[in-house]
């Protein structure tokens, strides 16, 4: 099984297994720090989709579908900022908001590519859609 559907089926079980009281709890406060989210998370699963080219096999769609489902996870987590109080102030921002839901917009498109298994479709969400609001968020943000 390749590393990136084990790291996503992680990721995802560790989501589901999460005690009740966290899931229900609100100000339940966030395990990760940005850098950790983006470093082991958002970092491996964008490369994966802007490295997709010349797909050929179901098994090499699937793996981009699982990037962008990941994205998405990831950018769940990113709604509420990371583990540090500057990471949540920051997250409350309008501009963090509209980057992350674009970053979540644009794994959508991702998604509905590889549905369609439409490699222009792809390049398009991966590079037209996802890349910008990452760039942006960075050039805002990283530097804080």
């Amino acid at each position: 099984m390749p590393k990136k559907v084990i790291i996503f089926i992680s990721l995802l079980l560790l989501f589901v297994a999460q005690p009740a009281q966290l899931q229900d709890d609100p100000a339940a406060e966030p395990l990760l720090t940005v850098m950790q989210i983006m470093t082991a998370i958002i970092t491996p699963m964008t490369a994966t989709i802007w490295g997709a080219y010349e797909l050929q096999t179901d098994a090499e769609w699937l793996e981009i579908e699982n990037a962008a489902l990941t994205v998405i996870a990831a950018g769940n987590l990113l709604t509420s900022g990371g583990a540090s109080d500057a990471e949540q102030a920051a997250a409350s921002e309008a501009d963090w908001q509209t980057y992350n839901n674009q970053m979540i917009a644009a794994a959508r498109a991702v998604i509905t590519a590889v549905g369609q298994k439409d490699e222009e479709a792809l390049f398009a969400a991966g590079n037209d859609a996802l890349y910008p609001p990452c760039e942006s968020c960075h050039q805002q943000y990283q530097q804080q």
